[in-house]
């Protein structure tokens, strides 16, 4: 495993090359997250494949310039990357908000595209999206550190498992090593400087029209792993059976039925992608579903 940078025009840009030989293999994390993310999913396809990963711009290590979040510069970024590293083609597979810049890329650069894998990155436009204040389990959560959890890395993590349980249910070094990224200190104090919330934004207000992908414009074939568990994904495991109960309902009731939909769009937008329900509710979903994501990979790529 080896950790680089690279300049996209003017914005220095961290990635991590994985190994392997064969055809390159592209990861891209969602919002928030990093390339280190995948260290427990790269592994598992190098030996096909060459696999490298990007941090996008305002993650991690990569460099946050006052702007440029658009989708466009985004898109591009992920060229630069290529020419970089002396990539030519390649197959993509691409976390959450990464399924939003994909479908662009592979439109605007159909030549450097040989495939795309959306990790739970199906993002048809669909509203309105289920309101999470509706859901019991989250006035339950904490939402803010205390000072206490601020003092070091491990306290800050410890916090971070007990406000996420999407992420405590699935904790591993990947998602350590992801979190850690973004986690700058101040002597002995964790710095919570909100710059995520405002790159946020400025990502999501940078969209246009590209908020609801041009599926079928997209000539490379596609993968989407999508979620087909019935848990909630926020239910911390020792939630009360009450509130497990009344958790679980509304998610059932309320949540799955908007992925279903989100995924009957796409299905009609690209009839001849391929679609693979995993048995889980987690969004980072290569991770909770490490095996059969692999598995539905290197089968989708034979």
């Amino acid at each position: 495993m080896l950790e680089a940078s690279f300049d996209s025009d003017g914005v220095n840009l961290h990635y991590v090359e994985y190994g392997g030989h064969g055809p390159p293999l592209v990861l891209l994390a969602g919002l928030g997250g990093t390339a280190q993310l995948f260290r427990g999913l790269a592994p598992r396809l190098s030996h096909r494949f060459r696999v490298v990963a990007l941090t996008r711009r305002g993650h991690g290590r990569s460099e946050r310039p006052g702007d440029g979040y658009n989708i466009e510069t985004l898109v591009e970024d992920i060229r630069r990357f290529l020419d970089a590293l002396g990539i030519e083609r390649a197959v993509f597979a691409g976390h959450s908000f990464a399924g939003l810049e994909l479908p662009l890329f592979a439109i605007r650069y159909p030549d450097r595209v040989d495939a795309i894998i959306y990790l739970d990155g199906v993002n048809v436009l669909l509203e309105p999206q289920p309101d999470p204040a509706n859901d019991p389990v989250w006035a339950t959560l904490e939402t803010h550190p205390k000072e206490e959890d601020l003092l070091s890395q491990e306290s800050y993590l410890s916090y971070l498992k007990r406000s996420r349980p999407d992420l405590a249910n699935i904790w591993c070094e990947a998602i350590e090593a992801d979190r850690l990224e973004d986690l700058t200190m101040d002597g002995k104090r964790v710095v919570m400087d909100g710059h995520g919330r405002a790159i946020t934004a400025k990502m999501f207000g940078g969209l246009g029209a590209q908020r609801d992908p041009a599926y079928g414009d997209v000539k490379a074939p596609m993968l989407a792993i999508v979620l087909g568990g019935l848990q909630n994904p926020f239910l911390p495991p020792d939630a009360p059976e009450v509130l497990g109960r009344s958790a679980n309902a509304y998610y059932v009731e309320s949540f799955r039925p908007w992925v279903r939909r989100r995924t009957e769009l796409f299905r009609e937008a690209a009839p001849s992608a391929r679609v693979v329900e995993l048995d889980t509710s987690n969004h980072t979903v290569f991770v909770a579903k490490k095996h059969e994501t692999v598995n539905a990979v290197l089968d989708f790529l034979d």
